[in-house]
């Protein structure tokens, strides 16, 4: 409960501090991010960005610490959702290829956003949101359930609807999105130990989640791939591709991995344009521990 209230108060802080101030703040958890993260994701942060982007070792642990650093603007972004509305939200997020998300919401088929852990997830959410699309962002429960309750009242603050990536009400929840021809946002870029796709990510073999083309086979909803980025004045750019439909042919698994691929495709390009911008200090190949030597 603490940390619930602690994070309502830096919230009004963060509401009333001057652009400088906050400024420093955001550095300031940035730092505070390396610190404390463990040694092994660091190391295995590092060893990743080496291996995907063939950069040298000084080169990758820099991409590595800016993947952390990156996490305070993201947490003062975040604190000041309750400024945030439909008349201010465009002198914060600029849109790029907004006419993709009209035309797809346009074909009445509900839309399906996909995008990565990169940039301010958190902000892309609130940004389709808050230009009047009707949204359900689907989440991991936080193992905190007072921090959990806190982060889900700020994505619902600014016009989102929010459930869990476990559980029959998320699956009927998501279900009635599309049925009701609204939109879906999906994190695919991380390995759920759900059923997926095997794709190579960057050369290493991954299990990528199939969600995002299964429902839109079902539903026959277009993809849009959208990502966030930040841009060195504070202000930040969304950017959404062209959309992309799974087709319906006798061979559904097929049908699943060429329009996976396709999303796979898309977010290599983002990360190679911007690595920073990449959560890397997640375990996404699941073999951290093995290589770095983390203990139980």
């Amino acid at each position: 409960m603490f940390g619930y209230y602690t994070v309502k108060f830096f919230s009004k802080l963060m509401c009333i501090l001057p652009a400088c101030l906050r400024n420093l703040f955001a550095a300031f958890l940035g730092r505070v991010a390396v610190l404390v993260v463990p040694c092994w994701r660091l190391q295995m942060a590092a060893a990743n960005v080496q291996e995907c982007l063939g950069v040298d070792a000084k080169r990758a642990r820099q991409i590595a610490e800016d993947s952390l650093h990156r996490f305070g603007r993201m947490v003062v972004e975040v604190l000041r959702f309750p400024l945030l509305n439909k008349d201010n939200i465009h002198e914060l997020v600029q849109v790029e290829g907004l006419e993709y998300l009209e035309r797809a919401y346009a074909e009445d088929k509900g839309v399906i956003m996909c995008t990565g852990h990169y940039g301010n997830w958190e902000l892309l959410g609130a940004t389709v949101a808050l230009h009047g699309y009707p949204m359900l962002s689907i989440t991991r429960k936080q193992n905190n359930s007072y921090m959990d309750k806190a982060i889900n009242e700020f994505r619902q603050m600014v016009g989102q609807k929010v459930t869990y990536n476990r559980g029959g009400h998320g699956l009927l929840a998501i279900s009635r999105m599309l049925k009701e021809k609204h939109l879906l946002g999906v994190l695919y870029d991380q390995d759920t130990n759900d059923d997926g796709v095997e794709i190579e990510l960057f050369g290493k073999r991954s299990i990528i989640p199939l969600g995002a083309a299964a429902l839109s086979r079902i539903y026959g909803s277009p993809i849009l791939p959208i990502f966030l980025h930040n841009n060195d004045d504070g202000t930040c750019t969304a950017k959404i591709y062209p959309p992309l439909y799974t087709p319906r042919t006798k061979d559904k698994q097929q049908d699943f991995y060429d329009v996976t691929k396709k999303l796979v495709d898309v977010l290599e390009q983002e990360i190679t344009a911007h690595p920073e911008m990449w959560f890397w200090v997640h375990d996404r190949w699941k073999d951290g521990k093995q290589r770095f030597g983390r203990k139980k």
